[in-house]
C-alpha cells in the first residue's frame, strides 16, 4: 500500500514536470485534466483505494483458505515482542558506551 501510493506520487510528480517542460497549451493538453485542480490528488487516491481493496480481497482469500493460519500469523504479527520502545535497545547500547 506504501509503495502504491509512492510511486502514484512520484508518476504525478514526473508528469507535471513534463507538463512544466513541454509548457503553455501543449503542457495543458497533456496533463489531460480538463480543466481539474485535483486530477493528480484524486489519481493518488484511487490507487490508494486500489491498493487497499487489493489487501482486503487478499486477506480474505487466504482467510477463506486456512483460517487457523491466518489468525495465528494475525495474532502473531499485531503482538508487542519487546517492551521497550522501537529503538529502545540501540539507545541503551549508546547509552551506555
Amino acid at each position: 500500500m506504501d509503495f502504491v501510493l509512492a510511486f502514484s506520487a512520484i508518476y504525478e510528480l514526473i508528469e507535471y514536470g513534463i507538463a512544466v517542460s513541454f509548457g503553455g497549451d501543449l503542457g495543458i493538453a497533456y496533463l489531460g485534466t480538463q480543466g481539474d485542480v485535483w486530477d493528480a490528488q484524486k489519481d493518488m487516491l484511487l490507487a490508494f483505494l486500489g491498493s487497499v481493496v487489493a489487501m482486503v480481497l487478499t486477506a480474505l482469500v487466504l482467510w477463506y483458505s486456512n483460517k487457523r493460519y491466518f489468525m495465528r500469523t494475525l495474532r502473531e504479527s499485531l503482538r508487542v515482542k519487546s517492551s521497550m520502545p522501537l529503538g529502545g535497545e540501540a539507545f541503551e547500547e549508546y547509552r551506555n558506551k
